[in-house]
Formats: structure tokens, sequence, C-alpha cells
């Protein structure tokens, strides 16, 4: 039964990994064909004459669109509009999207535990959350401590360690409602003292109104742990010497992170496969745009991981990057109810267009966000501006070509949203990267969406498991 199991999961993951590998091969030469859309920078939009370079098809068919129906190009559930004829090159891409992107919605048959912490301590710590933790959050706590504990006992793990814990919120379900061992690693001294400080009022409160006395509170460490700091055997000690356990007894863990930033969700993948005591990895990703990528100066980076991917040159942008991190369903929802916001796009693009021309060495310099909610062009420049320490002619604000800019700011909004219609392909080939990289260490591997995309857009949850011996 051993070698029958052992060849069977042989056979599927190396089906696996040739799904992998032709997804993201393909999905690279779409995106290589489209790179003069997708690393195009919006705010350039008249200073580089965007709207020109769209196809000539293109152009008239979304000149015609209205604004509302722009949201067709941001999903492929479902048909797009037949009241327009839509370019057949259009059509080919949301078919290509459909077939190559990981899904986004949460599947109807999702999976529930097969049991509940009980009732009293879900009600603690619910009372605690209401208090200091949003909504958002709320909701990735809640199904993300249920995956590891899904996860754990799986694997029989029993301790987990959380790598950029903050003021340990995470920790706290996964300790007080799951019963895991969480030694929970921060830099920042300030959130470690947040979060011991909270674990004492959960516990009183526990002790106090619900008689819980004997769960475990999560360690928490303040210390920063860099890939090539710290060798494995010096990390696996710090973690033994914070649970107690004694060096030669038998010890495995997790290692989880709820959206670690950029290159730390690299660097814990990394720490897994080389730790024999963590037998399993569980990180929902986010910050693309801040992972380092291959460079002939930099020899340790955070993408591409994989051997293959390595080997067909794969590289993303910083716009490809960025795009992959936009929260796709929520810009879908103002497309549809409150598109006039989505004017700031415009302004934005024209008072670039009045910078380059007038102050050419601040071209692309952050500026203050501003909403344009009843707000004239001139207010919004006003506000932009603010701290860049520069005057703009009042002109220029009101000049003929200023005014013929922003009559057409529904281009800019349909421009936008042309390359957000690629943000799911880019992420999609960012984390079929990763679990590649973990399928050709040996480690079998998986990518499940555990949140709901419309509140929390990163919403993918990796998940490797070494092989229980």
């Amino acid at each position: 039964m051993f070698i029958y199991n052992h060849f069977f999961n042989t056979m599927h993951n190396a089906s696996i990994v040739a799904d992998l590998r032709y997804k993201i091969e393909k999905s690279f030469q779409l995106l290589t064909n489209y790179n003069w859309l997708i690393n195009s920078y919006v705010l350039d939009f008249y200073v580089d004459n965007h709207w020109k370079r769209l196809p000539p098809c293109w152009q008239s068919f979304f000149d015609q669109l209205e604004i509302q129906n722009l949201k067709d190009l941001l999903t492929t559930d479902s048909q797009p509009s037949e009241a327009n004829i839509w370019p057949l090159s259009i059509l080919a891409i949301r078919a290509f999207l459909r077939s190559f992107c990981l899904p986004r919605q949460l599947s109807l048959n999702t999976r529930k535990s097969t049991s509940e912490p009980p009732t009293s301590l879900k009600q603690a710590l619910q009372k605690l959350f209401d208090k200091s933790v949003k909504l958002k959050k709320r909701h990735e706590i809640e199904k993300f401590s249920e995956e590891c504990w899904r996860t754990g006992r799986n694997t029989d793990v029993e301790y987990l360690v959380d790598i950029g814990s903050g003021q340990g919120n995470l920790a706290r379900a996964l300790a007080f409602q799951y019963g895991f061992k969480v030694c929970c690693i921060e830099q920042d001294e300030k959130l470690v003292e947040t979060a011991r400080s909270k674990d004492e009022v959960l516990s009183s409160q526990l002790k106090k109104q619900f008689k819980i006395e004997d769960v475990s509170r999560p360690i928490h460490l303040s210390k920063k742990v860099n890939l090539g700091e710290i060798d494995t055997v010096q990390f696996v000690d710090m973690i033994r010497d914070a649970f107690d356990v004694e060096k030669d007894a038998p010890f495995r863990f997790g290692l989880i992170g709820l959206h670690p930033c950029g290159d730390l969700a690299t660097y814990l993948i990394k720490l897994f496969l080389s730790c024999p005591e963590a037998k399993f990895i569980k990180v929902v990703c986010c910050c693309y745009m801040k992972l380092t990528t291959k460079d002939k100066h930099c020899r340790d980076y955070g993408f591409p991981l994989s051997a293959f991917s390595n080997s067909i040159g794969l590289e993303l942008s910083y716009e490809a990057r960025e795009i992959a991190c936009h929260a796709i369903e929520q810009y879908r929802l103002k497309l549809d109810t409150d598109y006039e916001a989505l004017k700031v796009h415009a302004f934005r693009a024209a008072l670039e267009n009045i910078i380059v021309r007038t102050h050419p060495e601040l071209k692309h310099s952050g500026l203050k966000s501003t909403k344009v909610h009843n707000m004239s062009f001139q207010q919004y420049c006003a506000r932009a501006i603010m701290g860049l320490g520069i005057e703009l002619p009042q002109g220029e604000m009101e000049a003929e070509e200023t005014y013929r800019n922003l009559s057409l700011w529904e281009r800019v909004v349909k421009f936008y949203t042309l390359r957000l219609m690629f943000a799911p392909l880019i992420e999609s080939i960012i984390l079929y990267d990763r679990r590649l990289f973990l399928l050709e260490q040996g480690v079998s591997s998986e990518i499940d969406v555990i949140f709901e995309a419309t509140s929390s857009p990163r919403n993918h949850a990796l998940t490797g498991c070494k092989s229980i011996n």
C-alpha cells in the first residue's frame, strides 16, 4: 500500500508540475504581448497620449461603451453585455483569463470544520475582537485560523510559529480558540508589548467571566529574522527554547503568515524548506510590488523562485506587480455604482500634464491623496500638491488643453480598467511560481481561496506540507 500511495502521489505531483509550467509559460507570453499596456503609468495618460496606443478597434469600441459596462472586463464568470459587440481580441483575452487565472470566489462547498471550540470561548474572543480588530481582519483571522487548525491536525502539529505577528490577533485565535502553542516573532517592540497586554486582557476575561484558566498564551519574541542573518539550527533552537522543548525531544511545527509583505513571504517559504522540523507552511501573501526581482547584483531575490520560471526568463515589472495588488472586486463595484469617484484618475493625469510642463523635475512625484466628490479641478490641484512647495499657474489649470483633457475623463478610467483586467493573471503567475518552487523541492502544495474577495482581495492561501515519516 505504501508503494502504491507513493507512486500515485509522485504521478499526481508530476501532473501538477506540468500544468503549472504550462500555465506560467503561456501566461508570461500573453503578458509580454501586452507589456505596452500593463507597464504604462495611468498618470502619464495625457503626457504620453496613451489612448493612441490602443488598437484602433479598441479605441472605437471603448469610446462608445458606457462606463458601467467596463465591469465585464474584470470578471470571466459571465458573458459580456450582448448590447455591445466586443472586439474579438478582448474576447480572446477574457477566454484566456478564464482558463489560466486562479479562481477568486469562495466555493459553495467550502470545507467546514468538523468540530467547534466551546461556545463560551468564542463569545469571549468575539468581545475582544469587536473592540480592537476591524471587521475585515476578523474575517481573515477566523478563516485563516480554521485553515491552520485543519492543516495542523492533518500533519500532527501542535506548535505554530507566526513571523511578523504584529499585535498577535491571529495568535490569540490560534492559541485560545484552537489550542495551538504559538510563538510570535515581531521586530517592533511596541507591537510586542501591545500583544502581551491584549493577551493579559483576554486571559483575565476568560478567567473572570467564563471560569476558563487552562489556556496557554502565545509567546511573543521581539526579534528580526532575515534569511542569511540566522541559520536554521539557531532558529529552531530559539523556537525550542521559547516553547521549553528539550533539544533532543521530538519537535515539529507549522510556519504561518497572514499577509506577509513582499519578500517576507518568500523568506518564510525558504525558511520552511530549510527546517526539517517545519512540517507545514501556510501563507496568504500581499504587497507583490515590494518583491525583489532577479538582478545581476542580487543573488537572493524574491521573484521568481522556481527553477522553471528562472529557466524561461520569467519577469514581471514593478508596474505589473503593483497592479496585482489592487482590490478588483471593490473597483468593479465602483464602476457599477460610484463611477463618478473614478474621475480622480483623470484629475491626477491632467495635473501630471501640468506638472511636467511647469516643473519637469517633479515628474511622478507622490501627491496627497484627494477625493474629487463635489470638487473642482482647481480645488483638487491645490490639495494634491500640498507639501510640494510649488504653485501652479492659474492659466495652466484653466487652459483649453486642460479642459479638453478633463472632458475625456472616461477614457482614463477605461484605460485604467484595461490594465486591471490583467491583475488576476499576474497574481496567479506569482502564486503558481511559489507553488511550483515547493513542488520542485518535493513538497506537496496547494492554493485555496479562503476569504471573501469583496472584503479581502488577497484571499489565496498557499499551503505546503512535507511527508510525515
